[in-house]
Parts: structure tokens; C-alpha cells; sequence
């Protein structure tokens, strides 16, 4: 579960500085410069985005356990029934056969939800975050005349001047309390 989140994050994170890339190039003709924010820094230094990040973490692992004990529920009533088959009578077989039909439509029900309330949660903890590290980047972006600001974190980067990293600032803006 918590893979998939993180690779269909990379992926959308990878697709925006894709699209950005794309859609810069015009920008970056007329020669402004470019510059680079570091979002890992800023999700490791910055309190707000740390305890976002930790209460996020945490709601992933209380869904995981929920999906964990309802899948041990699961397979104890399956062994339950399999080991009493030849014990109980029709109709008990089939009442118990019901009541693991009844608790794994349940379960199918609720792992359709897990992706939705993982969403949902990182929409409430992590995306105001983003949101605002988001509008300062444009904000500074736009004062200094920057074509393009990237997110150094999510790509392979071999060379940074410190002179284009805006990282310093973001947070700067951050502790400030700044939009």
C-alpha cells in the first residue's frame, strides 16, 4: 500500500516538472535564469511539514493494521470452517459459510476505500503544506524574474550553484509564516 502511494506521488511529481519543463522553453529562450528548490530539505527542516509528514505516516500504518487484522479475521474463520466441514451439519456449514461471505465482501468493500482514505488524508495534512511552499516558489520565482524553478529532490540532479537554490528562502518564508 504505502509503495504504491509513493511511486503514483513520484510519478505525478515527475509529470509536473515534465509538463513544466515543456511548457518553459519559451521562457528560458529570453535567457532568465533558472533555479531550484529542495523539497526534501524543506519536508526534513521545516516543523509544520515534518509533524504533516509523521502524522501521515502514521495514519498509513493504523490502515495497515486495520487491513492486517481484518485479513488474519478472515483466514481464521476460513481454517475455522475447513477444519469443522466434515463436523457440522448443512445448515451450520452454510451459516458459517455465509458469515465468511458476509465479512470478506466487507473486506473487499473496505480495501476499495484504503487508496481513497489515504488521499483524503494526505490532502488534509500534506497538500495545505505544499500549497504554501507552492506559493512562495512562485512568489520569490516572480520577484527575481526566475523562467523555471525545479524541485531538485524529485530529479537526478549532478549540479546545483548555490547561487539558484531558493531552498534557503522557502523556508525562511515558512518559519515566517508567509503565503
Amino acid at each position: 500500500m504505502k509503495l504504491h502511494m509513493v511511486t503514483s506521488q513520484t510519478f505525478r511529481v515527475l509529470l509536473l516538472v515534465a509538463v513544466a519543463l515543456l511548457s518553459a522553453g519559451s521562457a528560458l529562450a529570453v535567457d532568465r535564469p533558472l533555479a531550484v528548490v529542495d523539497s526534501q530539505r524543506i519536508a526534513d527542516e521545516y516543523d509544520a511539514a515534518r509533524d504533516a509528514q509523521e502524522q501521515y505516516q502514521k495514519f498509513l500504518r493504523e490502515l495497515e493494521l486495520e487491513v492486517n487484522e481484518r485479513e488474519r479475521e478472515l483466514t481464521l474463520l476460513a481454517e475455522e470452517i475447513e477444519s469443522q466441514r466434515m463436523l457440522l451439519g448443512e445448515e451450520a456449514l452454510n451459516a458459517k459459510m455465509q458469515s465468511f461471505e458476509t465479512k470478506r465482501a466487507e473486506y473487499l468493500r473496505f480495501r476499495e476505500t484504503i487508496d481513497q482514505r489515504a488521499e483524503s488524508e494526505y490532502n488534509t495534512k500534506i497538500s495545505p503544506i505544499l500549497d504554501q511552499v507552492k506559493t512562495i516558489v512562485e512568489r520569490i520565482g516572480k520577484e527575481k524574474k526566475y523562467g523555471l524553478v525545479v524541485d531538485s529532490a524529485a530529479l537526478a540532479v549532478l549540479y546545483i550553484d548555490s547561487e539558484y537554490d531558493l531552498t534557503d528562502e522557502v523556508l525562511a518564508a515558512l518559519a515566517r509564516g508567509d503565503d
